[in-house]
């Protein structure tokens, strides 16, 4: 089975649409920054990606080959994910600053993703402290 996210199965698909259309590196990385921006793949989001996919399916349509589909599976949440969609309901519009900053203090990272699972447990019980205060000054 493969294990490979979403992300990198999608860039792979992105690098044998760019084969199979016969692209050089500079006309590749026109699509990448007429879409994104930007310079890479790496550097780009899922919806970038997903823009740049279609794109190069525009490309190979025309040149009359056969396009690729991409089917993303299912993935599991992870912790980081649950702790996103909880900021994002207690705090607001500056929850990711927040909860940076809540990293910083706490754990000595600069950003709350570098957290190891038990630094985003105790994230979630101070999310949770929150969430029952707010509940309690009602």
């Amino acid at each position: 089975m493969d294990n490979r996210s979403n992300r990198s199965r999608l860039i792979s698909k992105i690098h044998a649409q760019k084969n199979a259309a016969g692209l050089d590196d500079a006309t590749y990385r026109l699509i990448i920054s007429g879409a994104s921006g930007k310079q890479s793949c790496t550097e780009c989001s899922m919806k970038e990606l997903k823009q740049i996919f279609t794109n190069l399916n525009s490309v190979l349509e025309k040149q009359g080959k056969q396009t690729f589909r991409y089917y993303p599976r299912w993935e599991q949440s992870t912790l980081k994910d649950a702790v996103t969609a909880r900021a994002k309901k207690i705090l607001g519009e500056d929850w990711q600053n927040r909860l940076d900053s809540f990293s910083q203090t706490r754990f000595s990272k600069a950003k709350y993703i570098l957290c190891t699972n038990a630094e985003l447990r105790s994230i979630m019980a101070f999310l949770t402290t929150l969430e029952r205060k707010e509940r309690v000054a009602k």
